[in-house]
């Protein structure tokens, strides 16, 4: 049998009804305190009991939950903080005052004495400096350090030769001839952006393209080159010039060809990325890697699949398919 409420809980119950002005009148002096105080009692009695819903192990937070979202907010800063770096790491530039400072030179015949294939020269109206190739003897410019993961932006034009033919390439290992092993990205006027294997390099397929994205004879051309275990991917004039996987080799100098006609260069810089897993691109790094030298050609061995190069003989460039008994010349006239 349950206990019904008691007096002093009746009595409090009456005095909630009465409005607060009867209230007042009704009790006076110490009998208003007093009133107060009963009035109060349940707020006390609940604070009271405060402490203990804290305490509660029904209200405790998840502590693995915070620590394993704390850890992962601390793993995502520190991946987000490498990227930055990655990303706002510096460009060299590679043209400077000293042209030995960061190139070396192929020529295929001697120069002329008093007229050099190669010269810096200052741009009296941008202020800043111009590389001049006169396109012959015909040969290359090749840096001296080599490179596998890197972004290469450059400017480039051909003054005056609605024709100007030359070329960037990439992956060039240290041959004595006009078209080393290496991959080359494509100058030509009318093919500007084109990428395709020259000497002995292979690569999985070719792109080139019968669109002109080079801008008109005298202005200035924006290029862009990115290589990343083996892939590149150009861009010209800020549109996508196309894309090649499974280079090799994959690893190797820069150069600028000179092949007969006067071309500028201007604004060369040089940025490096962190190394890719190159996967099935992973022998064709060159044997030799030291500093200030161009690397020893490497050529992996064959793999069960054909793959395509290019070998250029004569100003003619022909296509050969690699890994098999069949051999077939497509001779396509080069300027």
């Amino acid at each position: 049998m349950s206990q019904g409420p008691s007096i002093i809980q009746r009595r409090i119950r009456q005095m909630k009804r009465l409005p607060i002005n009867r209230l007042l009148c009704r009790y006076r002096g110490a009998a208003a305190s007093v009133l107060v105080l009963m009035l109060a009692l349940p707020v006390m009695a609940q604070d009271a009991r405060t402490p203990e819903t804290i305490s509660s192990p029904a209200s405790q937070p998840d502590t693995t939950r915070t620590q394993k979202e704390e850890a992962t907010s601390v793993a995502d800063d520190e991946q987000n903080e490498a990227k930055k770096k990655v990303d706002e790491s510096e460009a060299v530039d590679l043209l400077t005052d000293d042209l030995a400072q960061h190139w070396k030179i192929f020529s295929s015949a001697p120069e002329t004495p008093g007229a050099p294939v190669w010269k810096v020269v200052p741009d009296v109206d941008d202020k800043e400096l111009i590389l001049i190739c006169s396109g012959e003897p015909k040969g290359f410019l090749y840096t001296t350090e080599t490179c596998t993961e890197f972004e290469l932006t450059l400017e480039w034009k051909f003054p005056k030769d609605a024709d100007g033919n030359s070329g960037v390439l990439v992956y060039t290992q240290d041959e004595p001839r006009i078209w080393p092993t290496s991959m080359q990205v494509q100058l030509h006027q009318p093919k500007a952006g084109s990428v395709f294997p020259s000497g002995d390099a292979m690569s999985d397929q070719s792109s080139e393209l019968e669109r002109d994205l080079a801008r008109p004879v005298g202005t200035w051309n924006e290029g862009k080159i990115i290589s990343r275990g083996g892939r590149l991917s150009v861009e010209v004039n800020g549109k996508n010039a196309g894309e090649v996987s499974g280079a090799k080799p994959s690893s190797g100098s820069i150069a600028l060809q000179s092949e007969g006609s006067v071309v500028h260069f201007r604004r060369i810089r040089l940025r490096k990325l962190p190394v890719a897993d190159q996967g099935e691109n992973a022998n064709a790094v060159p044997r030799d890697d030291t500093d200030g030298a161009c690397s020893s050609p490497v050529i992996p061995k064959p793999s069960g699949l054909s793959r395509w190069s290019f070998s250029e003989r004569g100003g003619v460039r022909t296509p050969v398919r690699r890994n098999s008994k069949v051999t077939m010349t497509v001779h396509r006239q080069r300027r």
